[in-house]
Parts: C-alpha cells; structure tokens; sequence
C-alpha cells in the first residue's frame, strides 16, 4: 500500500552490505510461499533495481508525511523464542513513540535521526522535526542507537 502513497517520492535505501540504492518505489516479488523476497526499486535512469527484503536496514522518504493508513504485519504466533527475537524486542521497549532525537545507526552511515513515531515488530518509524522526511528502520538491522 505504502509503494502506492510514496510512488513520486524518491527513497533512499540502504543495505547492510553498506550499499545504497536511490530510486522510486516499483514492486515487490513475492517467493514459492507467498512471502515478499525482493522490492524493485527503479533507478533515475529507468532501470529496475532488485533488493532482497532481507538485507534492507532502512528506507528513508524524503518530502513526504508519514500516513496513518499504514498496516504493519503483525507479531508472529508463536513469537520467536532466539537471540534475535530477544534483541528486536528490547530495542523497540527501549524507542517508544514519542522518543525525542533518537540516533539509530545501522550498517550504513550517516545514522538516522529523529522522533519515534511508530514503534512496531520489526519496525522502528523516526520523523524529523518538520515531519517532512520519513525513515523506515528494520529494528533487526540496529547496531547501535541514542536516546
């Protein structure tokens, strides 16, 4: 749904390889399970650029106003029981909605700066001051954040 509301917006994605892609938003391609595998996400020069879900840490949309229409997936049942589940799950009680200047950095660099305003499985949202420039963090791909 979010592809459709930013479709004009150039995002800003990065990897955990380090990498970066800008682009607009395409499609995602979904696996034999019915699960999304891949976001295109179509360069300046037109040609299609294909990111696995998995390796995305954050995507950041610039000159856009986050929408409330937004659905999150939910946590799954059974919740995950490893290491990582431990870690996702501290780190979003630690960012609540409302957090002032929180500073989340990921494999990439610059970090992403801003206010909490949506917290959600696998999910932290930071808006910045204005409200104008949105940042969608895979709360797995945190390495290290301030509050």
């Amino acid at each position: 749904m979010y592809l459709t509301i930013c479709r004009n917006n150039d995002l800003f994605v990065t990897l955990n390889s380090g990498d970066a892609v800008v682009g607009r938003p395409g499609s995602l391609i979904t696996g034999p399970n019915g699960r999304t595998g891949v976001f295109v996400v179509i360069n300046p020069q037109n040609f299609d650029q294909y990111l696995s879900t998995c390796s995305i840490d954050s995507i950041q949309i610039n000159n856009a106003t986050y929408n409330n229409a937004i659905v999150y997936l939910p946590e799954p049942v059974p919740a995950p029981a490893d290491c990582c589940a431990d870690c996702e799950s501290t780190i979003r009680s630690l960012l609540p909605v409302g957090t002032p200047n929180a500073t989340i950095t990921t494999s990439t660099q610059p970090p992403s700066v801003g206010t909490v305003i949506r917290n959600e499985y696998g999910m932290i949202v930071l808006a910045n001051e204005a409200e104008n420039n949105i940042t969608f963090i895979s709360s797995c791909s945190i390495d290290v954040f301030f509050i």
